[in-house]
C-alpha cells in the first residue's frame, strides 16, 4: 500500500505578518519567521519549502532574505493606487498546491485573513490540511473556527502585556507640554504629507484599510477609523469630496491635512511663521 504523503509547504503573507508584529512594537526578520514556521511545519512532516508573497519592489532586501532561507519570493505587485494584491495570489497558488502537489499533506499558512476560509474548505475536500501560523490578534474569528492556530507570539517568544501599574501616555491627538506632538500623531502627519505629495487625493477608505496599516499606525481598520475620527475632531485633518467620474452622483470621500493646525506644523518641523501649504491645491 502506498505511503500517505506527509510533506509540508509554507505560504507567507508578508504584509500580514509585518502588521501583526507592529502590534507589539516588534520588527520580525524573514529569517526569524522562516525558522519559526519551519519548526511548526516539522511537527506535521518534512518541510518541502514554500513561498513568501508580497510586493518585493517595495522590500527587495526582505525578498532576498526569504530566498536565502529557501522560501521563494512570489511577486504580487500592488495596484497604482497602492492596494495590496497578496490575497488573490495566495489563494490561486496555494490552491494549485492543494490540487496538484501529491507530496503535500499540510500547508502552514502565515496569515489569518478571513478571505482564506474558502481555501481551508477546499484543502479539506482534497484531503489536505491547512494550519495557521500568525500573530493571534491579526487572525479573524472565522479563521479560528476553521483551522488550528500556532500563535507566532509563542513561536517568537514575544511576551504579552501583563497586569500591573503602567505610566499612561497622552492621547494621540494631544500636544506635549513643550509644544511637541506624540510619536503616533507625528508619524501619521509625516506619512500623510508624503502621500499627499504623490497622490491626487487621499481616499478615506484606502487610508483606513491600507495605508495606515502599512505605516503601523494601528492594527486593524476599525482602529484606523477611530484615529481618523479623533484627528478630524482635533482639526488635524479634514474631509473633502472628490468627483467620481464613473459615478458623479456619488463623490469619493477624501482626507487631507490641515496645515494651519499647530500640531501638524510641529510634526512637519515648520517654523512659527505664517502657515503655508507645500502641497498645491488640486
Amino acid at each position: 500500500m502506498a505511503e500517505t504523503p506527509r510533506g509540508v509547504l509554507i505560504a507567507i503573507d508578508w504584509e500580514n505578518i509585518r502588521r501583526g508584529a507592529q502590534i507589539y512594537g516588534r520588527t520580525v526578520r524573514p529569517a526569524e519567521l522562516c525558522r519559526a514556521m519551519t519548526d511548526v511545519g516539522s511537527i506535521f512532516g518534512a518541510v518541502q519549502g514554500g513561498k513568501a508573497f508580497g510586493d518585493w519592489s517595495l522590500r527587495p532586501d526582505d525578498g532576498r532574505e526569504f530566498a536565502e532561507q529557501d522560501i521563494v519570493p512570489y511577486h504580487a505587485p500592488r495596484t497604482a493606487a497602492g492596494k495590496d494584491r497578496t490575497d488573490p495570489a495566495i489563494l490561486l497558488e496555494v490552491y494549485d498546491w492543494v490540487r496538484d502537489r501529491d507530496d503535500c499533506a499540510t500547508i502552514i499558512l502565515g496569515s489569518g485573513d478571513a478571505d482564506y476560509q474558502v481555501l481551508v474548505d477546499r484543502a479539506r475536500l482534497h484531503g489536505r490540511r491547512i494550519v495557521l501560523c500568525a500573530f493571534s490578534q491579526s487572525v479573524s474569528r472565522d479563521m479560528l473556527a476553521t483551522a488550528p492556530l500556532f500563535p507566532l507570539e509563542a513561536e517568537l517568544g514575544i511576551r504579552l502585556a501583563e497586569h500591573g501599574d503602567v505610566e499612561v501616555g497622552i492621547a494621540p491627538a494631544q500636544a506635549t507640554d513643550d509644544g511637541d506632538v506624540d510619536d503616533l500623531l507625528a508619524k501619521f502627519v509625516r506619512e500623510m504629507h508624503r502621500l499627499e505629495g504623490r497622490m491626487n487625493f487621499v481616499g478615506y477608505g484606502m487610508l483606513c484599510n491600507q495605508w495606515m496599516l502599512d505605516w503601523g499606525i494601528a492594527w486593524n481598520e476599525h482602529e484606523c477609523r477611530r484615529l481618523v475620527d479623533e484627528y478630524l475632531d482635533a482639526g488635524i485633518v479634514e474631509r473633502h469630496e472628490v468627483v467620481n467620474p464613473n459615478n458623479p452622483d456619488w463623490p469619493t470621500a477624501a482626507i487631507r491635512l490641515v496645515r494651519a493646525n499647530e500640531m501638524v506644523r510641529a510634526a512637519l518641523g515648520f517654523s512659527d511663521g505664517p502657515a503655508s501649504d507645500p502641497v498645491p491645491a488640486r
